[in-house]
């Protein structure tokens, strides 16, 4: 009975924080600017930059926590903060441009009363956004890897030669080369904890790169937080490489 009264009262303290974080992010978006899909990739291209995106997780993970797939470890938090604050601090002049989930960000909160997966997963960081990051610099559109948006993030990789395909699964990289006719070379990742294993992921891919010529190649990248690690280090490197997330396997939705 202790258990579950524990239980309960744990419940009702995590949804009274949730409505303090829902209440105080109603508007969330005051400074900041968002850039939208076609507009990210015109960003990217044109500039020749990489892409990180962040999320609710990415936010967790800063603010202390945990998520499903990756453990919390301080110096990823460390490196997680370094990539936004970096960008913000030079106003977006870095060798990638940054996306966040413009879509959850910037609608008025009571949007989010549609769906009460929408309220849990959305309201603290938007509280965190507002609290944190909403200052005077353009972010992309982290929701450009939705799925309705195929035919606008497909010329990220036009008139690339090689793509580095860096998932959990074999098969994704297998399917991307067959449907876009690149050829393509696949680096494994775990499915959890992948920051874990940083440093041999980054030996794997640059030892493809350096096979490949270094010419007319992308590296795409689908690996959790630990993804935003290698795409600000490869791109401190001078290489292309996209945070797609998991569009390969479970595509973004937009909010309805």
């Amino acid at each position: 009975m202790n258990r579950r009264n524990n239980n309960i009262l744990y419940r009702i303290s995590v949804w009274i924080k949730t409505f303090y974080y829902f209440l105080f992010s109603i508007k969330c978006v005051n400074n900041a600017e968002f850039l939208t899909p076609i507009g990210t990739v015109r960003e990217i291209k044109s500039n020749k930059k990489s892409l990180i995106r962040f999320g609710d997780g990415e936010f967790n993970i800063i603010s202390g926590k945990g998520i499903r797939y990756q453990a919390f470890s301080e110096e990823l938090q460390f490196e997680l903060k370094d990539i936004i604050e970096r960008y913000i601090d030079s106003k977006g002049r870095t060798p990638y441009h940054l996306a966040l989930p413009s879509d959850f960000l910037k609608c008025n909160g009571l949007k989010l009363l549609k769906k009460r997966v929408y309220v849990a997963s959305w309201s603290f960081s938007r509280w965190f956004f507002k609290k944190n990051y909403d200052r005077c610099v353009q972010y992309g559109d982290a929701f450009l890897f939705a799925k309705e948006y195929e035919e606008i993030y497909r010329y990220l990789w036009e008139g690339v030669q090689t793509v580095i395909f860096v998932h959990n699964d074999r098969k994704y990289a297998e399917q991307f080369s067959r449907k876009y006719k690149i050829n393509t070379k696949f680096v494994q990742v775990p499915n959890k904890n992948a920051y874990e294993k940083k440093e041999d992921i980054l030996s794997k891919i640059y030892e493809e790169i350096r096979a490949c010529g270094g010419i007319k190649i992308v590296t795409l990248v689908s690996a959790g937080p630990c993804g935003k690690v290698l795409v600000k280090e490869l791109s401190d490197k001078g290489y292309l490489a996209y945070d797609t997330g998991h569009c390969w396997d479970n595509p973004l939705e937009l909010i309805k």
